[in-house]
């Protein structure tokens, strides 16, 4: 076809060879006149939009192709008027409907005088290279996103260990921008003395032939620009794209978890120490049982006798009598905590229990002028031995009455409940309080805070019994407002007997 009417006749084979050589490429060959009208069509340009070269001649081309352009076109026309050229994308529409994305050269043509008679415009498709490129830039966004949530610090390293990508919690860790961690070696951030341990683990993880995490990390510690370390645990995993090796590793900081084992350990070394020292108390109880409790059932017998003579100091005889049954009771505690019978357990009513302490306890309170409230839960069956928790709530009511004074205006409530998986049940009374510096103190053996009125075992022996119903016993108190005491009790221990010398 011809370019323009007015080139001159001799010029159209020359043309028309051109046009045939821009048949043969395969991107979108299209002449267009300074007005922007389609004068010539290539077969790229049929492939690429749709139309034949018959349905494009005449038309105007930014309409034809609805075509987007990075700036104003006026701007870029004038651009090819002024250089001659100019290449940017453009976005387009196809026949189809179909959006197409080109990589487009625009050329000015001028006519044999040399003033400017259209431009070429040579088009490359480069939709799916976009395509692709958007695709990896939102798999790089997600990927980023990814490792940045893991709680874990991670690198990404090369065959070599240099790292190549790193996210937000190692940086944290390491105290250092990700930007600075970008390019050094992962070995450099592993304290000097573990170095060759991390290169050695690291070279390993490159012979794994699959994608697996590690099972088991190793236990480094990694370095801050400051000099200070820290332990980290840190693991490998070997990743293949295509023929690039990749190392993923990762890092946690175990600073809190070392903490933890360091806190357990000293927990058990003092649990083992306080079964040493029960089971040496155990032995000391069974020979003072022995020893005291013989003599002083005869002395007992003895007063007996000579309080039903005649006594010219019955005041005297009476107190004598009062020692002596402390004295019993005293030992009786000390046998009871350090040698406890394991308790016999059954399933029953565990608010029954603690209604016969709330009556033992009853007479002591009347004295005192402390008044004393039950108010009961609704619980289920409890496996407990009602003679041991009998035991543990009427010495945790006579101290609550103890601790309220005599001035009537005392006052002792216990409550059961059931929570959690728990049975409960709080001894709460309005007396004196217990200082905060006593508190870590008051289930010590013979710590007291009575003065000679107490021994110091009935807390430690109120504690000894929910241990050996597999609970515990709380406390909270504060001085001049009252104490509340406790004890929790699983509602379903199962068929074992606790052990009395764990």
């Amino acid at each position: 076809m011809s370019l323009a009417p007015e080139l001159a006749a001799q010029d159209m084979e020359a043309l028309a060879e051109q046009a045939a050589l821009l048949d043969l490429t395969s991107d979108a060959m299209v002449v267009r006149d300074l007005s922007g009208i389609v004068r010539y069509w290539n077969r790229g340009a049929e492939r690429m939009y749709g139309w034949t070269r018959s349905e494009a001649a005449g038309k105007q081309l930014t309409v034809l192709l609805q075509s987007r352009y990075p700036q104003p076109l006026a701007e870029i026309e004038a651009a090819v008027l002024a250089t001659g050229h100019w290449e940017g994308e453009l976005q387009q529409v196809r026949q189809s409907g179909a959006e197409v994305v080109v990589s487009s050269r625009w050329v000015l043509r001028r006519d044999g005088s040399g003033q400017p008679a259209g431009m070429l415009e040579s088009n490359t498709d480069i939709t799916m290279h976009r395509r692709r490129e958007v695709q990896l830039q939102e798999n790089e966004l997600r990927f980023r996103a990814l490792m940045d949530s893991a709680p874990d610090g991670i690198l990404v390293l090369n065959a070599a260990g240099q790292i190549i990508h790193a996210n937000r919690n190692v940086a944290a860790i390491l105290e250092a921008p990700v930007e600075s961690l970008t390019g050094r070696s992962a070995d450099d951030c592993i304290a000097a003395p573990l170095r060759e341990q991390h290169r050695a683990h690291r070279e390993a993880a490159l012979q794994q032939t699959v994608f697996a995490p590690a099972e088991q990390g190793i236990e480094l510690a990694a370095t801050r620009p400051d000099g200070s370390e820290l332990p980290v645990e840190v693991r490998f995993s070997h990743l293949r794209l295509g023929t690039r090796s990749l190392v993923i590793e990762s890092l946690r900081d175990i600073r809190d978890r070392r903490q933890h084992e360091m806190e357990e350990h000293h927990r058990q070394q003092l649990e083992l120490l306080r079964a040493g020292h029960l089971a040496t108390l155990g032995e000391i109880a069974a020979g003072l049982a022995h020893e005291i409790k013989n003599p002083l059932a005869g002395i007992a017998a003895a007063l007996e006798i000579l309080q039903g003579e005649v006594c010219s100091e019955p005041e005297v005889m009476a107190d004598v009598v009062q020692q002596v049954g402390r004295i019993r009771n005293i030992v009786d505690d000390l046998l009871h905590y350090a040698r406890p019978r394991p308790p016999a357990m059954e399933v029953g009513d565990l608010n029954a229990a603690v209604e016969r302490a709330v009556r033992l306890a009853a007479p002591m309170a009347c004295q005192h002028h402390t008044r004393l409230m039950l108010a009961p839960g609704n619980l289920p069956p409890v496996r407990h031995d009602a003679e041991q928790i009998e035991r543990l709530v009427t010495n945790l009511l006579i101290n609550g009455v103890q601790a309220t004074g005599s001035g009537g205006t005392g006052s002792v409530s216990v409550t059961t409940a059931a929570e959690g998986g728990m049975a409960s049940i709080s001894v709460r009374d309005n007396g004196r309080g217990i200082a905060p510096a006593e508190l870590p103190n008051i289930f010590r053996p013979f710590f007291t805070t009575k003065g000679p009125q107490g021994n110091g075992l009935g807390l430690p022996l109120c504690q000894r019994i929910a241990e050996l119903h597999g609970g515990r016993i709380d406390v909270r108190s504060q001085p001049q407002c009252g104490s509340t005491f406790t004890v929790w009790l699983p509602l379903t221990y199962g068929d074992k007997t606790p052990n009395p010398d764990r």
